[in-house]
């Protein structure tokens, strides 16, 4: 059961805790504790699993990574930041309300994620149906570097200015292993976990609220992750215009970055966080139709959002490993068991696509996951 929901999870770009909870609650006689930690365990497996494999593969339309690198590390400081708010609420609000929201919002997900799936599939079909009947029609379009001539000298420069922009810009983005993206993703993980073991009293059981210090400690996270989350918005922002001013055009499937779509997005980011931890969920199920919503290439939203669960997982597991709910051997079977089913699921999906041409059924796979989960997460609360 926990290979085939983590097979299909990671298909879909998502570690699958709300189906993995119930399943060990249920099938081992586990206490609940226990069923989240060994889903921690399982779900940092997955991640791991799924980024040796999508780290490698590139964009199916362009030169550059298959993860978004600006757009994760975006998103990733504004649902960390998010996250402790939402654990705060989840502290605050009596159980029944947590599962009234989970249900109304996990629904809402579901429906819409379907509902863009059918309309991704319809387009599809009208695509594949227009070019067996040879009435396709492929646009090509010329840099204006090079289809402009001029004897102006001015010109000339403003031209070749465009070209070496355009090239340097192209030459960044194609790199397969950012080392801006690590050197920021890096330190914020770490930020999670020493934040996670101090408010889980690991390095002081005195450590409590009623101590002066706890609340600036408390509150810490939503200054550094605030900073991380405005340097993103302004380093994608300052890309768009480069891209702009060099006159590369954004391909259908890619986040066009101005100011307002920064400041769309921090909220949106911020909000996936905040359900994250009020539910007890990972980010995925609220990343994933988020980045759906946002039109972004069915293949690149789902590695981007797996590739962000591998720092939250992997921040939870080490929590349960040092607060001693998570065994060693409890974590290595089943993070090897998840990434068994990680590396299953991306080569399953990519050969599914490969041989239809139906990007959209990772969109199917989302929705309908994400559908089960409010299901069988509302039975189990």
């Amino acid at each position: 059961g926990a290979y085939l929901i983590t097979t299909l999870s990671v298909a879909a770009g998502i570690g699958g805790g709300g189906l993995l909870v119930p399943l060990y609650f249920v099938g081992l006689g586990v206490d609940q504790t226990q069923a989240v930690s060994l889903s921690k365990g399982t779900i940092f497996g997955v991640a791991m699993g799924n980024f040796f494999y999508i780290a490698r593969q590139r964009h199916p339309k362009a030169d550059r990574p298959l993860i978004d690198y600006p757009m994760a590390c975006f998103m990733q400081g504004g649902e960390l930041m998010g996250v402790v708010l939402g654990v705060l609420l989840n502290l605050l609000l009596p159980q029944i309300v947590i599962i009234t929201i989970s249900a109304v919002v996990l629904g809402y997900n579901s429906y819409k994620t379907l509902q863009k799936a059918v309309s991704k599939y319809k387009a599809e079909s009208k695509a594949m149906t227009a070019s067996k009947a040879g009435t396709a029609s492929s646009a090509t379009k010329a840099a204006p570097s090079s289809s402009y001539s001029s004897t102006d000298s001015s010109a000339t420069v403003e031209i070749m200015a465009e070209a070496e922009l355009s090239s340097a810009i192209l030459a960044e983005q194609a790199v397969a292993f950012p080392l801006w993206a690590w050197a920021l993703l890096l330190p914020m993980m770490a930020f999670f976990i020493l934040y996670s073991l101090l408010l889980g009293k690991v390095f002081d059981p005195k450590f409590t609220n009623c101590v002066p210090g706890y609340w600036p400690a408390y509150a810490a996270p939503f200054v550094f992750y605030g900073a991380t989350t405005f340097y993103m918005a302004r380093r994608n922002v300052r890309m768009g215009d480069r891209m702009r001013e060099a006159g590369l055009h954004h391909m259908a499937g890619d986040i066009v970055w101005t100011r307002g779509a920064a400041l769309m997005l921090v909220p949106a980011a911020i909000g996936a966080g905040v359900a994250a931890g009020l539910l007890g969920i990972g980010g995925g199920m609220i990343i994933g139709p988020i980045f759906v919503a946002l039109e972004l290439q069915p293949q690149v939203g789902t590695a981007t959002t797996g590739f962000m669960v591998l720092f939250t997982a992997l921040g939870g597991a080490i929590k349960y490993l040092t607060l001693g709910k998570l065994p060693w051997r409890f974590f290595l079977w089943f993070g090897g068991l998840g990434a068994l089913g990680g590396q299953t699921g991306q080569r399953l999906i990519a050969k599914l696509i490969k041989r239809t041409g139906r990007p959209s059924y990772i969109v199917f796979i989302l929705g309908g996951i994400i559908g089960a989960a409010v299901v069988i997460m509302t039975i189990f609360g």
